[in-house]
């Protein structure tokens, strides 16, 4: 959690139905029962206050180079995991969980760990696209448009290829991989799926309020 944001000032813990919207993802994770360590990385001292009045402590901070618009989320989680190891603890898999996911909860957390198995690498929340990607053209200056699946965009829904995007709300990571690809979405990555309503990337005002509005039409009454 940085303690600024561009387009929806500190969207990360804004109140959202009573509570810090980043207290639902702390604990729903502490809910699950399955980290040895709960750990918010960020930069500010005023947020590191926040997390411990609402019993998370946080050990560390990250440098305000790892905190910029430029920072990279890579180098984010190679600093936490090296600070970790510098500090005497190692950790076979690690699970990022993105502060503006309210509707991701325990059962998603644990659903998408059973998913870390075998060979497989890494296990990522996914949802539907809003409007079908097939349909999408390329819009140039002079108004002109170039569809981009040419070979798909003929064809009918139902023989069109089943697509699906990150959805930002989790990723479960085997730490050796992310070592080994310099990635916390290594090749062998599965996808775990989330209804498009439980699935808001918060960064707009936009963002915010469709993210309330399903909590409060959907949410509370289906996860009951």
């Amino acid at each position: 959690m940085r303690a600024g944001s561009k387009r929806l000032e500190n969207k990360n813990f804004r109140d959202f139905f009573g509570k810090p919207i980043f207290v639902y993802t702390l604990e729903y994770a502490r809910r699950s029962g399955l980290f040895d360590e709960i750990f918010v990385s960020t930069e500010s001292e005023e947020v590191r206050n926040l997390c411990v009045k609402h019993g998370f402590d946080v050990p560390f901070l990250r440098p305000d180079e790892l905190a910029t618009d430029q920072a990279q989320l890579v180098h984010v989680i190679r600093h936490t995991l090296d600070t970790f190891e510098e500090r005497g603890k190692e950790f076979e898999n690690f699970c990022i969980l993105w502060a503006t996911a309210p509707m991701r909860t325990a059962q998603d957390i644990k659903g998408a760990h059973a998913m870390l198995e075998g060979d497989t690498e890494a296990v990522v929340g996914i949802t539907d696209y809003d409007l079908p990607v097939f349909c999408a053209m390329r819009f140039s200056g002079d108004c002109l448009l170039e569809p981009l699946f040419p070979e798909y965009q003929k064809l009918p829904g139902s023989k069109q290829p089943k697509v699906v995007c990150d959805n930002g709300t989790m990723c479960w990571v085997k730490t050796r991989a992310f070592y080994e690809h310099g990635t916390w979405l290594p090749p062998k990555l599965k996808g775990y799926f989330m209804p498009r309503r439980y699935s808001v990337d918060i960064d707009t005002h936009d963002d915010w309020n469709l993210a309330a509005y399903y909590y409060e039409n959907y949410f509370l009454k289906e996860k009951k």
